[in-house]
Formats: structure tokens, C-alpha cells, sequence
């Protein structure tokens, strides 16, 4: 068994992330450290030859912020987790001009989320390529239309926007990943149009929670959500340490 499998390690390899970006990457287990947690973190992933490590601190942990500033941990942003419990909420109408996407749809959503979200952490760490960080998000949008679903919003039959969306079948779990509006129509409440047929769509199999992540200088995301009765369920200051 590699270190990068052991039980006790510290945190795990990121394939995925590795592959895409091209060097090796990894995302710390715990979202807490000390200092003695903190040095056997960082020489795991010296064993793992580590370009980059991910890390979502716990915010209300004086021990583990000071731990990460001394380690030269690099802070990029808030990452919000909200919660709708479904069962609370009537289900909505899904809005008549949100449908699937289609194959014939792609190129142009993979356009849109190249310059979508550029506020999220790979944009806002300069260490990350921009045009790989852009290509990220097209490559979501992907494997979301192959493995998962995507509503898309028409204005004069050409799709204005998307959301992604999956669910856990073990646990009824909604998840939201993804959503942007192109930015001529944004302003228009395109989004609150998406992700009501959204939750529509949750609704008809049976969820009784949705989840999404966004960032905290996201106030228009935050905002959204709120809107339609999600509340915040977790918080972590997100760190990238770079080797």
C-alpha cells in the first residue's frame, strides 16, 4: 500500500486534478492542524513530490490558521457550502423555457463557461494557468452532460445559460455544480429561473436536500440561493500550499 492509500495519511493524491493540470496534486484530509499534524502533512507531500496541496481549514481555529500562515499556506478564499431541505419547500414549477441540453448545445455552454467563473480559487491563484483554469470548467460542463444533467435556458431558441446537477442514488442527494448566464442576459433573473427547474427536477426524484458550494466574494451566487431558502451549512478558509 503507497502512502497516498495508507489509512493514516494525511491527506490523499488527486488524480483527476493531477492529470488535468499536469503536476502532482493532493488535498489535505483533516480541516484542522497543529503544529505537529503540520509538519507530518508537509512531509507527506514531499514523499508524494507534491506541487500543490488543497486545503479547507476550519475558520474558527486560531491553532490551525497560525499553523498554516508559519507554513506558508497560501489563502485564496471562503468556500460556502448551502443546504435546502426540500421537504420544506412545495416543489416549483419548472419554467417553461428550461429544458436538458443537448449534444448540439455544448460548444456553446463550454464557451460560456471558459469566462463563467473566473472568481472561483484556480482563477484568483495565479500559480494555476488561466487557460487551464478556464479549460476546467469546460471539461465539468463535460463529464456533467456525460454523467450527470444539465438544464440549459433558451432566449430566441440559443441557450442563454446552465446549471448542472446531480444526485447521490444511495442518499437522494442533490448537488448543484455549476451555473452561469451568458452576459447579455444576466440581470434578467435567468437564475433564478435555472435553478428553479432545477429543484423542480430534484423534487421529481424524490430529494430531500440540495447542496451547492460557491465562494464568499460570489455575492450574487450567495444571494441566489438565499433567495430561494437555502442556508449556509458550512464554512472553510480554502489554502493552496505550493512546493
Amino acid at each position: 500500500m503507497s502512502p497516498a492509500e495508507a489509512p493514516s495519511a494525511p491527506a490523499v493524491f488527486l488524480p483527476w486534478d493531477t492529470d488535468f493540470f499536469g503536476f502532482r496534486i493532493g488535498r489535505a484530509n483533516a480541516n484542522q492542524l497543529t503544529p505537529a499534524s503540520t509538519q507530518h502533512l508537509l512531509a507527506w507531500s514531499a514523499a508524494e513530490r507534491l506541487r500543490c496541496l488543497y486545503f479547507f481549514a476550519d475558520p474558527n481555529c486560531a491553532t490551525t490558521l497560525s499553523c498554516a500562515h508559519d507554513a506558508r499556506f497560501k489563502f485564496v478564499d471562503f468556500r460556502l457550502e448551502f443546504s435546502l431541505d426540500l421537504q420544506r419547500i412545495p416543489a416549483p414549477p419548472a419554467p417553461a423555457n428550461i429544458r436538458p441540453a443537448s449534444a448540439a448545445d455544448l460548444p456553446a455552454l463550454e464557451t460560456l463557461s471558459r469566462t463563467a467563473h473566473t472568481d472561483t480559487r484556480f482563477f484568483k491563484d495565479s500559480q494555476f494557468p488561466a487557460d487551464r483554469a478556464a479549460e476546467l470548467y469546460a471539461a465539468w460542463l463535460r463529464r456533467d452532460f456525460r454523467e450527470h444533467r444539465i438544464f440549459t435556458l433558451d432566449t430566441n431558441a440559443a441557450p442563454a445559460g446552465y446549471i448542472t446537477c446531480q444526485i447521490d442514488p444511495a442518499t437522494r442527494l442533490g448537488r448543484i455544480g455549476l451555473i452561469a448566464v451568458v452576459p447579455s442576459d444576466r440581470g434578467c433573473g435567468h437564475g433564478r429561473r435555472l435553478l428553479q427547474g432545477a429543484l423542480a427536477w430534484f423534487h421529481s426524484f424524490g430529494c430531500t436536500e440540495v447542496r451547492v458550494v460557491t465562494q464568499a466574494s460570489n455575492l450574487p451566487a450567495q444571494r441566489l440561493y438565499q433567495s430561494a431558502g437555502f442556508k449556509t451549512a458550512e464554512v472553510a478558509a480554502t489554502f493552496h500550499r505550493w512546493f
